[in-house]
């Protein structure tokens, strides 16, 4: 059996293939695979082909037989040896042959004085010559896999010149008992073995909970077909599959006092995660693993509802809407077992200088049936909590962090993005304007626009906040930036003239208006 490279898969040659190679004087060096590759095949003459027979005992004739390979691949400087067999120990045979050779006959490992050597290299095991040769620095490297070739049995019996039949009737049973069927074979070869290999020092050596013992007696007594590496990766995984609760469990950050990490009392509604000063409210890794949840730890180890990427989107921070509302963007929350950042308007009434409880309420609802749109639009959800804390409501705005960490880069980014969703309607707007120039010599000279010169820049400013707001003057480089916003004309943004931007006095309107408003 010999594994084909390109095709990643194996295959089986004949003696009479063999024997034609040989004819054409090419095997003794090399011979043509059928996908055109030289691959030794000088060696197979010596293979016995018959004892595969033994195999076909007992499989039915529309069955498939499974053949266990075992591969390694020398690389060195002047190509590969490409070693495979059917078991490990004749794999390392072959593999120790070769490197038996190459340690006699290279000056690298040839000492001067035999004393010089350390070791009697004849006495050394085929494992430990195998380690000694592949980890010695020199530019020659050794990969292993394992692979199964599947032949559906016509096809093996065919290549193997045995009779239909032939084989089970060898051994039938004449009893009047039924024989037992065969015992299920599980996949030979495992996902992650390349890993486990890729992370080791050496390829011959074992794994620190699972022995190579271990695996050969599995080999022997039927268990398994795999490969020692692949064997370990299942064993691996089927250790992290068949943990116990508390073996589950005790790797999970520790939560704080206040917190009640009920996996099992959720039943879907909201649930604050972190409060108005960005700290964990409730919940643990227990239901967020659960509902599959990513979480992170804080700077003294405890469990903290958001990953590093969420976190930077809360902040004891807020943005002053048109209307006078205020969402605090600190909180984020659970609802329907997803995350969520919670910004939250709290109005209360019926105290001095406040509304009544009916006038709040009717505020906010309006306000709520004019966001709504855009906030399911984007998988969100408005929740008006009434009487919520004592004498308020507070509005939510439950916004899904996976939309936020796809369309904003950094909080302030999240501001203007928050600001352009919850803005109110018919509220009262800051328009940008334009003008673009040229030069004329040293001078510049005022041209005709190619587009719209005006454009909405009130999420900007809302964003920004009032007196940082009033503080933009025109015709500098912090209003020049505002050509680059959301909403700005494509010709404005591409401009590569000179030109100066229009906004102060437009800004100083909009704050008192609002002032008048309120």
């Amino acid at each position: 059996m010999v594994r084909d490279p390109l095709a990643n898969s194996a295959y089986a040659v004949d003696q009479a293939f063999v024997e034609q190679v040989l004819a054409e004087e090419r095997a003794e060096l090399f011979g043509p695979t059928p996908y055109g590759h030289l691959l030794n095949l000088s060696r197979l003459l010596d293979d016995q082909i018959l004892p595969l027979q033994a195999s076909l005992d007992g499989i039915g004739a529309s069955e498939t037989v499974e053949i266990p390979l075992f591969i390694a691949e020398a690389s060195h400087k002047h190509g590969d040896n490409l070693y495979v067999m059917a078991t490990q120990e004749a794999l390392d045979a072959e593999v120790a042959d070769y490197c038996r050779s190459s340690l006699f006959n290279d000056r690298a490992f040839r000492p001067g004085d035999p004393a010089d050597s350390g070791d009697d290299l004849t006495k050394l095991s085929d494992r430990e010559i195998i380690s000694r040769y592949f980890d010695a620095p020199h530019e020659e490297y050794l990969h292993t896999s394992t692979d199964t070739l599947r032949v559906p049995l016509p096809l093996l019996r065919e290549i193997l010149g045995v009779l239909p039949g032939a084989a089970s009737q060898l051994k039938r049973d004449t009893r009047p008992f039924g024989k037992p069927e065969p015992k299920p074979l599980p996949d030979t070869t495992h996902p992650k073995a390349p890993q486990l290999i890729d992370g080791i020092d050496s390829v011959w050596d074992d794994h620190p909970d699972f022995p190579s013992e271990d695996w050969k007696y599995e080999v022997e007594n039927g268990d398994t077909r795999r490969g020692y590496w692949d064997w370990v990766a299942a064993k691996l995984e089927e250790a992290q599959n068949e943990g116990d609760e508390a073996g589950d469990t005790a790797d999970l950050p520790p939560v704080q006092k206040w917190c009640t990490d009920d996996a099992d009392g959720y039943a879907g509604g909201l649930l604050y995660t972190t409060n108005g000063c960005c700290e964990v409210a409730h919940a643990g890794p227990r239901l967020f693993s659960k509902l599959g949840l990513e979480w992170s730890v804080d700077e003294n180890g405890f469990f903290y509802p958001l990953t590093e990427k969420e976190s930077r989107f809360i902040g004891e921070d807020g943005i002053e809407l048109p209307n006078g509302f205020w969402p605090h963007m600190a909180y984020s929350c659970l609802y329907e077992g997803r995350k969520f950042a919670c910004p939250s308007i709290e109005i209360g009434y019926g105290r001095d200088n406040e509304k009544d409880r009916e006038t709040v309420l009717r505020q906010l609802k309006a306000f709520a049936d004019g966001i709504r749109p855009r906030i399911e639009a984007i998988g969100g959800h408005v929740i008006l909590e009434e009487d919520e804390p004592d004498t308020s409501h507070t509005l939510l705005t439950l916004i899904p962090f996976d939309y936020i960490v796809q369309n904003a880069v950094e909080f302030d980014d999240w501001k203007i993005k928050l600001a352009r969703l919850m803005m109110p309607k018919d509220a009262p707007t800051v328009m940008a304007e334009f003008t673009p120039q040229v030069w004329v010599g040293d001078q510049t000279m005022v041209v005709d626009p190619q587009g719209d010169t005006t454009w909405d820049i009130t999420p900007e400013i809302v964003a920004m906040g009032r007196q940082k707001a009033l503080d933009l003057q025109d015709d500098q480089h912090n209003t020049d930036d505002l050509r680059y916003t959301l909403t700005a004309p494509k010709w404005i943004q591409g401009w590569e003239g000179p030109f100066y931007i229009e906004v102060s006095e437009r800004i100083a309107a909009f704050y008192a208006a609002l002032d008048k408003k309120a």
